[in-house]
């Protein structure tokens, strides 16, 4: 039999019970934050894309094709080039390049990989979602890639191409028969700072032609027997890509910036310079006074 003053203490105690017992659940073990740990997961998978270490450098895209993408060459650059399930990616080296020894590739189960035993190197994952590394070496660089396999229906490059840096044996080849200046000459006579025309004025073919309105259109072209100088004009907030056609094809040719010049390094009877939707065409021909538009 319970007393009228035992009642009180067993309702303290029930309460009590009541309130220690949740707070101990909620406490005492958290579940983990799934989406947290799944993140940290996917991050530390050396085999995930977003993985850090998978990264690398991204190439410049095409204006007229995002499929194609150019990347600056560096040899202390590892290049990412991004794929698709059982699509063909392309990696195109320069002309005149081949591969001296087999490409060396970390996984070459769930990857295709094989050339024409010129300039192209062909590449082809079997599923998404892969990520796997490449190594080139050719008869006049070494190349090192980061391959990811994108999602079904994801984004890929079908091309990579390279702009590579003019040689500076070059440079110094056309200083040297420009200037013909000894040890003793002046700076002037020597060709000035490698930033300089080392060519002589008589030299330079002022014979060109511009087409287009678009902010970056020349203001000066001209050639000095081995490279077309363009001056851009110091309103252009954008500076464009240099196309020229082989076989019928638009084709991205080697440039440098040198102060206030685009240089493209070869002759081409048509260059057309590229930037988002506007274009303007440079013609070899129709000569112009010192080449002033």
């Amino acid at each position: 039999m319970t007393s009228r003053y035992q009642r009180p203490t067993r309702g303290l105690f029930v309460l009590l019970s009541a309130i220690i017992l949740p707070t101990a659940a909620v406490y005492g073990k958290r579940p983990a934050d799934t989406g947290s740990f799944n993140a940290a997961m996917i991050a530390g998978d050396p085999m995930s894309p977003v993985n850090p270490f998978n990264g690398g450098s991204d190439p410049l895209t095409m204006p007229g094709d995002a499929r194609i993408g150019v990347f600056p060459y560096s040899r202390d650059q590892i290049f990412r080039v991004l794929t698709a399930p059982l699509k063909l990616t392309t990696i195109e080296l320069e002309r005149g390049e081949k591969l001296i020894a087999d490409p060396a590739m970390g996984d070459s189960v769930q990857w295709e990989i094989d050339d024409d035993k010129m300039n192209h190197v062909f590449i082809k994952p079997h599923k998404a979602d892969l990520v796997n590394t490449l190594h080139l070496t050719t008869n006049r660089r070494e190349y090192d890639f980061t391959l990811i396999a994108s999602p079904a229906g994801g984004f890929f490059y079908q091309t990579v191409r390279f702009q590579y840096p003019r040689a500076p044996m070059a440079r110094v080849n056309v200083r040297d028969e420009a200037g013909g200046a000894g040890p003793g000459a002046t700076a002037t006579e020597r060709g000035g700072d490698s930033g300089s025309i080392t060519v002589s004025p008589d030299k330079l073919n002022w014979d060109y032609t511009v087409d287009g309105n678009a902010e970056f259109r020349p203001e000066v072209v001209f050639d000095d027997g081995h490279s077309i100088w363009m001056r851009m004009p110091v309103k252009a907030q954008t500076w464009p890509v240099p196309m020229y056609k082989d076989h019928g094809d638009r084709v991205v040719g080697n440039f440098i910036r040198r102060g206030d010049f685009l240089v493209f390094q070869r002759l081409a009877d048509e260059i057309v310079l590229v930037s988002g939707k506007d274009e303007v065409t440079v013609t070899r021909g129709r000569r112009r006074f010192l080449g002033v538009f």
